[in-house]
């Protein structure tokens, strides 16, 4: 894997210490030599680690501190990882961006609830996207434009125009796993379904790993 490529690892510390360690430990395994940098709420041992403090929760916050880590890294793309998806060994780490300006999208992501049989297909997730640095760093501080630093109201703001050009990318299934600690419960699925996916295995032994105790 080339080493133009950071992740960046953004979260809020709301999930348990014992689920958030399986999804770093789950990152290390799976990320090859790409280089990590984690912005947390809370002190951290993953990466080159930058705690912002006890900030609170809202998306104005988690893009607050994905545009810290973009603006600590140095190389030309950045790679987004969240504290509730698990990530596949082949796919999206090894994915080779050619274009700064594209916003790469992964087209295969799957949600996981505890209390589902079934592990259920969505169009995207924030935590599959790859970026060019400078143009995500750009986009952030527009769409933050007028809004506070940190704020613990759920606000929506504008992200995506028109004009931006979208690539979709996959590989074997990166597992969006809702747990409603970070307060969502919800999310958009496209009506697939399926007990076993490649690589995870069934949705079973995938949930007996996640909440074993």
């Amino acid at each position: 894997m080339s080493s133009n490529k950071t992740i960046i690892y953004y979260t809020s510390n709301r999930e348990s210490v014992e689920f958030e360690k399986k999804i770093t430990d789950g990152i290390l395994a799976t990320k090859g030599n790409i280089p990590i940098i984690s912005v947390s709420q809370k002190p951290m041992d993953f990466g080159e680690n930058i705690c912002v403090g006890s900030v609170g929760y809202s998306y104005l916050n988690g893009f607050r501190q994905l545009l810290i880590g973009c603006e600590k890294a140095t190389t030309e793309y950045v790679v987004m990882c969240e504290s509730d998806c698990l990530y596949p060994k082949t796919g999206y780490f090894d994915f080779e961006p050619t274009d700064p300006n594209m916003i790469y999208s992964y087209n295969n992501v799957w949600i996981l609830k505890q209390s589902w049989d079934n592990f259920c297909r969505k169009e995207q997730t924030h935590g599959s996207m790859i970026y060019g640095r400078e143009f995500l760093i750009n986009l952030i501080k527009e769409s933050l434009v007028g809004l506070p630093m940190w704020d613990k109201k759920n606000r929506g703001f504008p992200f995506y125009r028109p004009e931006h050009k979208f690539e979709h990318f996959s590989g074997q299934p990166i597992i969006n796993v809702i747990t409603g600690a970070n307060g969502r419960r919800g999310t958009t699925l496209t009506g697939e379904k399926s007990k076993s996916l490649e690589y995870w295995g069934s949705v079973t032994t995938l949930k007996e790993s996640l909440w074993e105790h």
